[in-house]
């Protein structure tokens, strides 16, 4: 723990409706944490922000002078540079809402869907120099099935990455977690970056992997193209039986 008669000192660097969740149960914990948070970011209609919450933010810089004895990361947009990741003693650790031994970087969920893939999982690991390249802590696995969205599998990622950290919050306040690593096996695994991400599909036998991975907001529609002319396809609401 943190020296004798203080509360350990936890930098938590979030966003979006995991951000959220992870905040909202550090602020019932007795711990002194600080929240760097994405710029700009904004309440979605089908998410909550960290700022929703009474927190103390902080920025990159302001962090050394805080000294943390653990550093969470979820949904940062931001990679973390050494200068921070080396600071606690506990460690900096990733929530990854996807399997880093697979999918590492952006929208990994994205990625998984149009491959048709079915099953998932969301991977706590060390934060090292690579992009969610770390030691891994442990990880969680589900089933995708045929008929699930990108809205769906982002709900569910959410809350198991939740159900991941929960878990293991105590190894990781007590520096127990630091001995309880195992080095990734990269053979399956690829980086992708956040401007890869296209909303144009192709009519093709990935075509319904494509659009049920990307038909959710905040992403534009996906769209095909026939000639010249461009195709959106949206979501067909059910009508109301009142």
């Amino acid at each position: 723990m943190a020296n004798e008669g203080t509360y350990p000192r936890i930098v938590c660097m979030c966003g979006r409706e995991i951000g959220y969740r992870i905040a909202d149960f550090l602020l019932d914990q007795q711990v002194e944490t600080r929240f760097a948070v994405n710029e700009n970011e904004k309440t979605g209609d089908w998410y909550r922000t960290p700022r929703e919450l009474d927190i103390i933010e902080i920025s990159e810089y302001e962090i050394p002078a805080f000294k943390p004895d653990l550093i969470i990361v979820a949904f940062y947009h931001r990679i973390i540079p050494e200068s921070i990741f080396t600071l606690p003693r506990y460690g900096c650790w990733n929530l990854h809402l996807g399997d880093a031994e697979r999918y590492r970087g952006a929208y990994p969920n994205i990625h998984a869907l149009c491959n048709g893939d079915t099953s998932y999982a969301v991977t706590l690991h060390k934060i090292d120099q690579g992009i969610d390249t770390g030691d891994i802590l442990s990880k969680i696995s589900f089933p995708i099935t045929p008929e699930m969205t990108g809205r769906e599998l982002y709900s569910r990622m959410t809350g198991e990455g939740l159900n991941l950290f929960l878990r293991h919050y105590s190894d990781l306040i007590n520096g127990r977690a630091l001995e309880k690593t195992h080095v990734q096996n990269s053979t399956e695994a690829v980086t992708h970056f956040r401007k890869e991400l296209s909303h144009e599909v192709y009519p093709s036998e990935e075509f319904i992997n494509s659009v049920r991975a990307l038909t959710f907001p905040p992403f534009p529609p996906p769209y095909f193209k026939i000639g010249d002319h461009r195709f959106i396809v949206v979501e067909d609401k059910p009508e109301s039986s009142v």
